[in-house]
């Protein structure tokens, strides 16, 4: 951890988490296509991630834990990051699938709906639905409205 981590916000290291996430979902299945690659990108400039942060986290994503506290609509967002990763490259492998559990495990999902919220999430198909349609499916499996 270099001098610049400790004075980083809570906002920041929550992105730099989240980030990481989507790195491991990029990994999981060994192989980052160029449409991942382009994704990070994207992400990376969302969260307001630097080239060396960015080159430091797709190094060594395992790295940065996941950070837990947020809101039910922030870690719902989150997922659907973490979707989109999974999706990128037009499959979601078994290995993405494994590694997307143990994040929404990490992210403080009830621990008894992670599959259902895993099932319900690769379903829907984010090409034709927004955040807000996804969210609400969500919200609909966890039972919060």
């Amino acid at each position: 951890m270099g001098i610049s981590d400790l004075y980083m916000s809570v906002g920041q290291k929550r992105n730099i988490s989240h980030f990481a996430n989507i790195v491991r979902i990029a990994y999981s299945d060994s192989v980052i296509t160029e449409e991942e690659i382009a994704f990070l990108q994207k992400v990376a400039k969302k969260y307001n991630i630097e080239d060396d942060k960015f080159r430091e986290i797709v190094k060594q994503p395992e790295k940065f834990p996941t950070i837990s506290h947020l809101d039910c609509l922030e870690r719902i967002e989150r997922l659907y990051d973490l979707i989109i990763m999974a999706r990128a490259d037009h499959v979601v492998s078994v290995e993405e699938v494994s590694v997307l559990s143990k994040i929404i495990v990490g992210l403080a999902f009830p621990l008894h709906k992670v599959d259902e919220i895993v099932d319900c999430a690769i379903k829907i198909d984010t090409t034709e639905s927004n955040l807000e349609t996804f969210e609400q499916a969500i919200l609909e499996v966890i039972k919060i409205r």
